[in-house]
This record gives C-alpha cells, sequence and structure tokens, in this order.
C-alpha cells in the first residue's frame, strides 16, 4: 500500500509539474479555457501539496534559465555557485523574490501565466505547508509499519 502510494503520488506530481508548471505556464505549448486552467491550477496545489510552487515564479525562474542556460545570468546554473546546497539557496531566492513580487523581471519573462492570488497565497502559507507534511508523515506512519 505504502509503495503504490508513494509511486502513484510521485508520478502525479511530476505529471502536474510537467504538464501544467512547465509546459502551460512556462512554455505555452497549449492554451485552455479559464475553467480548466483553474481546475489544473488547483489538481497540481493538491498533489503537489507542500511542494507545490507559483506559476508566475516557476515561469519566470524558467524562462529565465532557457534564455540564459549556463551563463552567469541563469537562475540555476551549477557553474557559479561552490555547491549544489549553494545553488539551490540561490534558486529558491530568487524564485521567491519573483513568486512575491519582491523583483521585477525583464519584461520578455513576465506575464502570459495563469494566476490565482487567493490560492498561492494559501498554498504558500506555513500552516498549510506543515499540514500537508503532517498529512504525508501520519499516512507513513499508519501504513508504513515494518
Amino acid at each position: 500500500m505504502v509503495y503504490i502510494f508513494f509511486a502513484t503520488h510521485w508520478a502525479l506530481s511530476v505529471l502536474m509539474q510537467s504538464l501544467f508548471q512547465h509546459r502551460y505556464a512556462a512554455h505555452k505549448m497549449w492554451t485552455t479555457g479559464p475553467r480548466r486552467e483553474r481546475v489544473l491550477h488547483f489538481l497540481t496545489f493538491l498533489i503537489q501539496g507542500s511542494s507545490y510552487l507559483d506559476p508566475r515564479g516557476y515561469a519566470i525562474l524558467h524562462r529565465m534559465h532557457h534564455a540564459f542556460s549556463d551563463t552567469p545570468r541563469d537562475p540555476h546554473t551549477p557553474w557559479v555557485h561552490k555547491n549544489a546546497g549553494a545553488m539551490m539557496w540561490a534558486t529558491k531566492k530568487t524564485y521567491s523574490d519573483f513568486a512575491h513580487r519582491r523583483v521585477q523581471p525583464e519584461a520578455r519573462f513576465d506575464g502570459d501565466f495563469p494566476e490565482w492570488p487567493w490560492l498561492e497565497k494559501f498554498a504558500d502559507a506555513w500552516p498549510t505547508r506543515i499540514a500537508f507534511g503532517t498529512a504525508y508523515s501520519l499516512f507513513y506512519i499508519a501504513f508504513a509499519t515494518h
């Protein structure tokens, strides 16, 4: 049961990351109506839980990555950091600055991504992230008894 839950949760998280965050929010590879966009947005949050990323922050960061790949302007290239931890921390800071509108990106990277302010604020709140982490932990405690 635990393995099935873990594998299914992981696969659905990767699917929503690829389908909604990457292909839809960052690249606009396909279009949909506002209702379906909201459903996909909510499902991405629900499935990814504490790992959910704001589509605005993700899209801007990813668009910059494609524009500046493996150069000092790439927001998450390993070539300008001392180690993987430093790179991940810098990426998190850049993402957060864009997601929370503390930094304004170049105009070419901004706009044309899904926005749902209420959901994004709720998803980013520490109580929400802790609740998801608690739910995951309780599930594994209950069903991973060996």
